[in-house]
């Protein structure tokens, strides 16, 4: 930390006045490190080694900015032009902080207040973030830091420094806290603004429980049947759509399904000029995902998703005023839909919950939920039975039984379907993971995390863990069926129950942040493949890994009428 001092003040032809400084310098810094961590009472020596080679880290980049400090200093001394050195000067600022932080992470390090883990330098990591997203090399990367760090670690997301958690008891204790209010949702500041301010997905505390004491009881299972017959309908007119094409398609158009049904469920038709306005808006949209800045500069992708977000809520604001007009408070279907209680939902005292903004909102989001991630659902679940024939054609050979027009009881009592899509999610999960921030000091495996610690919990994680799923990364529907089921086979078979969906099956989520629309995806899934097998043979190709916004696959697929039909 010397270097910062420019060597001619610094008597620079003697070397041992040089040298005698460094000494008491390297001695001060060890002195304050001591007696810091003496002060907080929490410096524990790290354990695990590899606590010491992420310090190690620091160390270097630590003095990486000490020597650009220097330099700078150096430069905006001797440089003659204001303008150098101010730009130099502020250089030399920029590092010194940079020096701070450092120094900081190393004391969080030999505190025990951050697990070990690689966070890079910045803008580097990010170009090394989007290149392992882009090549496919996530999942890659997370077993091999799993097999370095554990199932806990330090990362860097998107410039923020984050705890990736992805151990069963990892999950179990983030959910926990989370039903004790001791965490709160922390999506990065992008997604934040994405998802706009009112929406259920960025709330905590009292208004999140008025929300969602409102919002449950019309997600419940038996609720959503309600949903089944225009399901069934809707489903069986694309499908024979698609088969009458004659042609290959691709899985594109799943978004434009998933937003028919979200429509047909709400207000019993379909505009197809309102649903084709929302697809293309909703495409730029999630565009502003993978964001690095929240600034909205023309011409970015973000600016344009934000822009996209803004026509969304225009045609959001339409959709409210046609279903109020076609549906007063007291008909049928405001009592019935989620739209309905989205729109004129009261709360015990009999006021309204949501403001006009918090409701289109939250719609937004329920759209993107049935959008995006119903798609990725649906491809990918076609994927993996192309590529497992028996899967396929057992599953064909069950819902061949099912009775015509489906039955709710039927769908949700199919051994087959169920464990075909449970191993389905389970393979590839739509969302990958999601964030948490402590609100208060918590412990965890010898760890002291401060108020403000993000954590991401990794449902990626999660579902390929060998200590909970044999062979996990081979599609195995053979582990969900019940064990009176003639394919059942125990060599595979985890014991694990996928409809409690526990941190053992994180897919919707967990604590008082699950997912709100589990029974309707699982519902959508359900009438899509029994349909789709009951009557059609699939052909699928070009099959391509996708890991943001949401995590699946994309296909090409082609229907052909079974002979039986």
């Amino acid at each position: 930390l010397s270097l910062l001092i420019p060597p001619y003040l610094l008597c620079d032809h003697n070397e041992e006045c040089v040298t005698t400084i460094h000494n008491i310098i390297n001695i001060g810094f060890s002195v304050i490190i001591y007696i810091m961590c003496e002060k907080n009472n929490k410096f524990n020596p790290p354990a695990p080694p590899t606590c010491w080679s992420s310090s190690v880290e620091h160390i270097i980049k630590a003095t990486v900015y000490t020597y650009i400090c220097h330099r700078s200093i150096t430069h905006a001394i001797d440089s003659v032009s204001p303008y150098s050195t101010t730009t130099y000067a502020l250089a030399g600022i920029y590092a010194l902080w940079m020096v701070k932080s450092e120094l900081d992470l190393i004391l969080k390090r030999l505190q025990r207040k951050l697990p070990p883990g690689y966070l890079g330098f910045p803008i580097l990591r990010e170009i090394e973030f989007i290149r392992t997203i882009s090549t496919g090399g996530i999942m890659k990367s997370l077993h091999e830091k799993r097999n370095k760090y554990g199932t806990i670690f330090t990362q860097s997301f998107f410039g923020a420094t984050s705890i990736l958690a992805g151990g069963q008891d990892d999950l179990n204790w983030i959910f926990n806290n989370d039903r004790k209010a001791l965490t709160e949702v922390a999506w990065p500041p992008n997604i934040v603004m994405l998802l706009g301010p009112g929406a259920v997905a960025n709330q905590t505390g009292k208004y999140h429980r008025v929300l969602r004491r409102l919002l449950e009881p019309y997600f419940a299972p038996r609720f959503v049947t309600n949903y089944l017959k225009c399901m069934d309908e809707t489903t069986s007119d694309e499908l024979e759509s698609w088969c009458e094409a004659g042609e290959f398609h691709s899985s594109e158009v799943f978004k434009m399904y998933a937003l028919r049904l979200f429509y047909v469920s709400a207000f019993g038709n379909v505009d197809e000029e309102m649903i084709a306005s929302l697809h293309d808006d909703f495409k730029q949209w999630l565009g502003g995902f993978m964001s690095l800045t929240t600034k909205q500069i023309p011409g970015t992708s973000f600016a344009e998703a934000m822009k996209a977000r803004d026509r969304i809520l225009d045609t959001v604001d339409v959709l409210i005023d046609k279903f109020m007009s076609e549906n007063p408070e007291d008909s049928e279907r405001a009592q019935i839909t989620i739209m309905g209680r989205l729109i004129y939902g009261k709360d015990k005292d009999d006021n309204r919950v949501m403001t006009r903004d918090e409701m289109k909102d939250n719609i937004l989001n329920l759209i993107f939920a049935g959008h995006d991630t119903t798609y990725a659902s649906i491809s990918t679940l076609l994927y993996h039975l192309s590529e497992n024939k028996d899967a396929m054609d057992a599953l064909a050979a069950e819902v061949s039984t099912l009775s015509d027009p489906l039955t709710a009881d039927e769908l949700r009592n199919a051994p087959v379907l169920n464990a075909c899509i449970h191993e389905s999610w389970r393979c590839d999960p739509p969302v990958a993971g999601s964030f948490r921030k402590a609100v208060k000091e918590l412990q965890h495996k010898g760890y002291s995390f401060g108020a403000g610690s993000v954590f991401n919990y990794s449902i990626l994680m999660a579902t390929t863990d060998e200590k909970l799923y044999k062979s996990h990364e081979k599609f195995e529907m053979r582990r969900f069926l019940p064990k009176d089921h003639p394919l059942y086979s125990s060599d595979i078979d985890s014991g694990i129950d996928p409809f409690q969906g526990r941190s053992s099956y994180p897919i919707f989520g967990g604590g008082t942040h699950v997912c709100l629309g589990k029974a309707f995806a699982q519902l959508e899934l359900r009438v899509l493949a029994a349909r789709l097998l009951k009557g059609y043979k699939v052909e699928v190709r070009n099959p391509e890994k996708v890991y943001f916004p949401v995590n699946g696959w994309n296909i090409e697929f082609k229907l052909t009428k079974r002979k039986s039909m």
